[in-house]
């Protein structure tokens, strides 16, 4: 059966195929026997160029460049010179020249104006011998409600006029589609911009559907987020970013992703927590382990408060186990060692306090001397006593009575007089004897 998908409309075919033959003709009768023998000219008998033929036989793979804006789904460039557009108008401003009269094709997108816009219909130039018509009745009204007279537009051909309808028809809401379609492709190759998107709903498998300027794409669930969504269905409904981050061929469909945006705002929300780190931040739990409690907030940052960091209720509920992914939690910033490493507190700083106690202790003393202490632990080996503040000296089994059961003898707390019979300032040890042991 004939494909019908790309009918051609209003073209004079034998006019067309005489001078395609005539063409070939003067390339083989102008090109010397021995050339042709040697390399082959990937010319098809049609006189087309053989596309296929010849990345078949180079070994450099073609790849379509995508920023060309085409009047026709057939055209495709190749070339990345920054001049390609240029050189695309020139040769199709000459093909028009030609004695040919100008051709629609169906399912084409072409760039035009808009020339009227009623409450039904809209007309738009498209540099055809008449206006295309636009049926703002069939068209999507998302899509069409900002547009007005003068601005531009990529339509796509529906049908040329017939016996029965005097006039050409188009379609804005297609020809949009189909221009962001490659626009999303192309980007997906670079992966460097940005669509608002809205998540129209979830399917089986753990991905959505995300409709970019009219294109469905998929997003796997895994893309969703920088961490992994706690309600799958919390986001059903909502618009958000997304970068394309591949196109399936067999699918025909654009992979999209929330998470590379996010990944990109990570160093501008770090500089704004930065400029205020007394402040408090509304973020979401993500997960808990034995040491803390990982959190979400400003969309795209992590991080963890340590369980040590945690105030007396999140404490509690650490320790029972009633924390779960999705809780609403407030801190502050602790510390940013990196855009990967965030430390998260629920409890206010507390001035460090400076410890004089070894040199309150150790200033004008002369050994040896009688202090009060009190027993802070019995080994075997001797027993620790607290003589001033924090300091702690230690009275060696070898200064007791030979026999003496230190365990016994000596419980912590206890009350003592010691004899301070030596000072180590270097390693701020402090040598002890119990008086009447």
């Amino acid at each position: 059966m004939e494909n019908q998908k790309r009918k051609r409309i209003n073209v004079t075919e034998q006019l067309e195929k005489r001078t395609t033959v005539e063409q070939a003709t003067a390339v083989v009768e102008e090109t010397p026997k021995s050339k042709v023998d040697a390399e082959p000219d990937y010319i098809l008998p049609n006189g087309e160029f053989d596309w296929v033929g010849y990345e078949a036989e180079s070994s450099t793979k073609l790849r379509a460049n995508f920023k060309v804006n085409t009047l026709s789904r057939k055209h495709t460039v190749y070339s990345h010179s920054p001049d390609a557009q240029e050189f695309y108008n020139l040769i199709n401003d000459a093909s028009l020249s030609s004695d040919l009269t100008p051709q629609l094709i169906e399912n084409d997108v072409m760039p035009g104006k808009i020339h009227t816009m009623s409450e039904r219909w809209a007309t738009v130039d498209v540099n055809y011998r008449e206006m295309l018509y636009i049926d703002l009745s069939k068209e999507d009204e998302s899509m069409i409600k900002d547009y007005r007279a003068g601005d531009e537009v990529n339509v796509k051909v529906i049908s040329d006029k017939t016996s029965t309808r005097e006039y050409a028809l188009a379609s804005i809401t297609e020809g949009t589609k189909q221009k962001v379609f490659l626009e999303l492709r192309e980007s997906a190759e670079a992966g460097d911009t940005a669509f608002m998107g809205h998540v129209a709903s979830m399917i089986p498998g753990g991905g959505y559907i995300v409709k970019v300027q009219g294109i469905e794409c998929f997003m796997p669930g895994s893309l969703a987020g920088i961490n992994k969504l706690a309600d799958f269905e919390s986001i059903i409904g909502t618009d958000m970013y997304v970068v394309p981050d591949s196109f399936s061929e067999r699918r025909g469909t654009i992979v999209v992703s929330h998470r590379a945006y996010l990944q990109a705002m990570i160093p501008s929300m770090i500089a704004e927590v930065e400029e205020d780190l007394e402040a408090v931040q509304p973020g979401k739990v993500t997960g808990t382990t034995k040491f803390g409690v990982f959190c979400e907030f400003k969309g795209c940052l992590t991080g963890m408060i340590h369980v040590n960091d945690l105030d007396l209720d999140w404490s509690a509920k650490h320790k029972a186990g009633e924390i779960n992914p999705g809780d609403d939690i407030d801190f502050k910033v602790k510390e940013i060692v990196n855009t990967k490493k965030i430390i998260l507190t629920q409890v206010e700083a507390r001035p460090e306090e400076v410890d004089n106690s070894w040199e309150e202790f150790t200033k004008d003393i002369k050994l040896p001397i009688l202090v009060d202490g009190t027993v802070r632990s019995v080994k075997d080996y001797g027993v620790f006593i607290q003589v001033h503040g924090t300091v702690v000296g230690m009275a060696h089994s070898s200064s007791f009575v030979k026999g003496t059961n230190l365990k016994e003898t000596f419980a912590r707390g206890q009350e003592v007089s010691v004899e301070v019979t030596k000072i180590d300032n270097d390693t701020k040890k402090v040598f002890l004897k119990v008086v009447g042991a």
